[in-house]
């Protein structure tokens, strides 16, 4: 079990969040998708989005019992935030799901790693065989579930959308890639190298953010490390989202944080999110060198 929580940028603090399970509003999600068992909650890829209504809306990958994207309406109550759920919905077949992208309309993009239920050694031989096990789903409240054309690849991980939903960003972590996909034909728009591409956010000045993960990532993981950061190499990749020029920002091995799986870029810095540890890390941009690269 996970929780949800909130950093503040002002303070540098992490806060707790709490969340109000009872559905007493309206339902965002799949009518039939029951309330997940708030004890096993386990969040993993999350994305916001301001609604056409105003409301803000929180989307989260939930492993806890189940694989499914719930979804959450950020408000403000007694000086702090609080979520409120406000329903869910259920990928078909045998789901793996990673990051979920919002789109405006409410409905959503998760990406699908590979079937849970096969064991893993047959999922790592396929992937290093080049198979294509993964794929990203497209759920709309009132047409369910389609899986986006053009999207199967070896092990699909962060996903981003652009503010028109008309472009897809899809990192493929087993393939070295990030690809740029139209949203409704599924034909490639442009993709660029990059090891192992964890989570991907997209910015409001148009730029790509990926964490790439430089380690071998079938003999090298954290699993002896039980508390404190896991110091894998990485690197933090900026790309033009509409060339898809691509230039490495950060590279990094040792303390104080490895092995991040999201660069999210604010003002003059990145905050990175990690994949296996007790902490986020901060990183100030060099403006001015980044912009001669």
């Amino acid at each position: 079990p996970g929780a949800l929580s909130m950093f503040d940028l002002a303070t540098g603090q992490k806060e707790s969040i709490n969340i109000e399970w009872s559905l007493t509003l309206e339902n965002w999600g799949d009518k039939s998708c029951a309330q997940p068992d708030k004890a096993l909650f386990s969040p993993h890829g999350i994305d916001l989005i301001t609604r056409t209504d105003g409301a803000i809306q929180v989307l989260a990958v939930n492993h806890g019992g189940r694989e499914s994207v719930e979804f959450f309406n950020l408000v403000a109550a007694n000086n702090t935030w609080q979520l409120e759920w406000r329903g869910c919905a259920l990928p078909p077949e045998d789901p793996f799901i990673n990051d979920v992208a919002a789109l405006n309309d409410g409905g959503f993009l998760v990406t699908h790693m590979w079937n849970k239920t096969q064991a893993f050694e047959a999922v790592v031989a396929q992937l290093l065989a080049g198979s294509k096990v993964g794929w990203v789903w497209e759920w709309h409240p009132e047409s369910g579930v389609e899986k986006i054309p053009g999207s199967v690849e070896q092990m699909p991980n962060g996903i981003a959308v652009s503010k028109d939903n008309l472009t897809v960003y899809i990192n493929i972590y087993m393939g070295n890639k990030t690809i740029k996909l139209d949203r409704k034909s599924g034909e490639l728009l442009g993709e660029f190298e990059v090891q192992q591409p964890d989570n991907i956010t997209l910015d409001s000045e148009g730029q790509l953010w990926v964490a790439s993960h430089k380690h071998n990532p079938i003999l090298q993981d954290c699993n002896d490390v039980e508390k404190g950061p896991c110091l894998l190499p990485f690197e933090i990749v900026k790309a033009d989202a509409e060339t898809m020029e691509a230039q490495v920002i950060l590279s990094h091995h040792g303390e104080p944080m490895g092995y991040p799986t999201v660069a999210l870029h604010h003002g003059d810095h990145i905050y990175m999110g990690s994949a296996h540890g007790d902490r986020i890390a901060k990183f100030k941009l060099d403006v001015e060198a980044a912009t001669e690269k």
